[in-house]
């Protein structure tokens, strides 16, 4: 891959970078501002929403092999576990108290200094994590030599044993990521969903003949599939991380400053990470109280909610935190401010309408995906009113990853941390006040909710911790794309009620016709309508495609008279 002084997501080496060079925005020494924020999270994105529609067939082909049964309740309840542990300790916590450390070293030092501290962390990682996971895996055998009546607590036990050790391979492929990332380099690390999803997919449509129908064989089957997927990730990484001059060593120094540095930053931002896991580790485990299906439920309609908010969002967040890095380490104010704003308004622009779609056509989206094989009528149901319980909170829960990386660029973790706990304390009310009357979807209602109490909370201290806030541009922007976004609504409901009418029916075809007929008319009456309400980003993007198509006509007319 290329030295941070080319072109973001290029993935060839275009000339050899000393490796004690400075990392510089470009060759020209200017600073990435806008275009390259947009362009790496384009890239980010882009691999998203190919895992994102990995993901999705993924879960229609788990759907209807294995529906929302108990044991497939059990999976799910063993497949989060070390997906909590790795989203606190490798890429929630550590890259995002690793990243900002890791720039200011390559910033006032050297690119080989940063190397070595990267090294230095990914030794002490791997150290600690292996004796992480042997202490588990020692408890999880000797609880299941002592047994329980539960079955499906049996086989959560087991499924956990053969999952855990997942943790060590995606905590280091989240380092890895990190350094990548910091290099404007996120075109292999944006792949790692799209593997996981295609390693599933093949485990749930190929089951060996000696398991055949086995139903908790089948299970098990894809369980060792994905501690393999975790193999790969870290062989993926490999090949980028030496071509910008990224070596593999063996150092062990805890006395190192910056590792210091990263551990006085990681504890609140751990503590942050971890209250956001044991939100979804208390909602499964409520779940599990409410009864089976409540699990695959809150899963299936969990997943659909992420599909707008991974591929914009998170997108935009991978791509902003080193940029913000950057401008804050050199103390350019005004430029990170202005980075912050156009990164909300941005993600507000596309997760905005998405969530009022998604609000509108959850029931007809939710079968026309999922209702075949073992998913019937009533996991339909169950799942769309989930749906519905989490799309309240999708845009808080996309500022949520904006705001935290303006704090963790200015090294500021505590103020995150302690936001988080108040939202678990909320969530946690909430849940046991919303369980008893809405089963499973009181629970992603609960999460929506504190979830908005949490951005509230990061956009209001944002000033008092990090920096000035833009909050007129921000809320102006905000109100103009809800109201588009409510009347597009309109648009899309009478629009499902028309083509429900003239091609009526369940089969797949009609369905398609119905759902993405009133997605396509959503999508192209909200673009006039944010013009109608003047809404800025809109205008920007119009005014950049028309830039764009005037460069090509150019380039073309260039070339034919050449």
């Amino acid at each position: 891959m290329t030295p941070l002084s080319e072109k973001s997501g290029d993935n060839v080496t275009r000339r050899a970078t000393p490796v004690n060079e400075v990392p510089r925005p470009d060759t020209a020494g200017h600073r990435p501002g806008k275009k390259h924020l947009v362009k790496a999270a384009a890239v980010v994105g882009l691999m998203t929403l190919i895992g994102r529609i990995l993901g999705l067939i993924r879960d229609i082909v788990s759907a209807k092999a294995f529906g929302t049964r108990w044991q497939w309740d059990a999976f799910l309840y063993a497949f989060m576990l070390p997906n909590l542990f790795r989203r606190i300790a490798g890429e929630g916590g550590l890259t995002s108290a690793f990243i900002p450390v890791y720039n200011e070293i390559a910033e006032k030092q050297s690119r080989a200094e940063a190397f070595r501290f990267a090294n230095i962390t990914m030794v002490f990682l791997t150290c600690v994590l292996l004796m992480f996971i042997l202490a588990v895996e020692g408890l999880l055998t000797l609880l299941l030599k002592i047994g329980f009546q539960s079955e499906m607590l049996m086989l959560t036990l087991d499924l956990s044993r053969i999952l855990f050790p997942y943790l060590l391979f995606l905590s280091l492929y989240a380092l890895g990521m990190g350094v990548l990332n910091s290099h404007r380099h996120f075109w292999v690390p944006a792949l790692g969903s799209a593997v996981l999803d295609l390693i599933w997919i093949g485990a749930v449509l190929w089951v060996p003949a000696w398991i055949g129908e086995d139903y908790i064989g089948r299970i098990r089957w894809l369980s060792y599939a994905l501690l393999l997927t975790g193999v790969v990730h870290v062989v993926m990484e490999i090949p980028p991380l030496l071509r910008i001059g990224f070596k593999f060593q063996w150092i062990w120094n805890t006395g190192y400053e910056g590792l210091r540095k990263v551990w006085r930053l990681l504890l609140p931002v751990v503590l942050s990470f971890a209250v956001v896991q044991i939100n979804i580790t208390v909602d499964m485990t409520l779940g599990m109280i409410i009864g089976p299906g409540a699990n695959s439920s809150l899963w299936y309609g969990n997943r659909l909610m992420q599909f707008p908010l991974g591929i914009f969002a998170l997108a935009m967040g991978t791509a902003l935190l080193p940029m913000l890095s950057q401008q804050i380490a050199r103390g350019e104010k005004e430029a990170s401010r202005k980075t912050l704003s156009f990164a909300l308004r941005s993600i507000f622009f596309i997760i905005v309408p998405s969530s009022v779609g998604l609000v509108v056509l959850r029931a007809p989206i939710m079968r026309m995906l999922f209702e075949r094989g073992e998913f019937d009528a009533v996991s339909t149901a169950r799942s769309a009113a989930v749906l519905l319980g989490y799309t309240v909170g999708l845009f808080a829960f996309a500022g949520q990853k904006i705001m935290s990386s303006g704090y963790y660029a200015a090294h500021d973790s505590k103020t995150p941390m302690k936001l988080a706990v108040i939202a678990l304390l909320s969530n946690i009310v909430l849940n046991l006040i919303f369980m008893v009357p809405f089963k499973e979807a009181g629970l992603a209602l609960a999460t929506s909710i504190s979830g908005i109490i949490q951005f509230g909370q990061l956009i209001y201290f944002y000033p008092k911790k990090v920096g000035e806030f833009p909050f007129r541009e921000v809320a102006v922007s905000l109100m103009r794309i809800l109201l588009a976004s409510l009347v597009m609504g309109i648009f899309c409901h009478f629009t499902w009620v028309f083509l429900k009418s003239h091609w009526p029916g369940t089969g797949t075809k009609l369905q398609l016709i119905q759902v993405l007929g009133s997605i396509s008319v959503a999508v192209f009456s909200y673009v006039g309508l944010c013009f109608i309400c003047h809404v800025p980003e809109v205008k920007e993007a119009y005014a950049w495609f028309i830039k764009k198509n005037k460069q090509t006509s150019a380039s073309t007319n260039s070339d034919q008279w050449s």
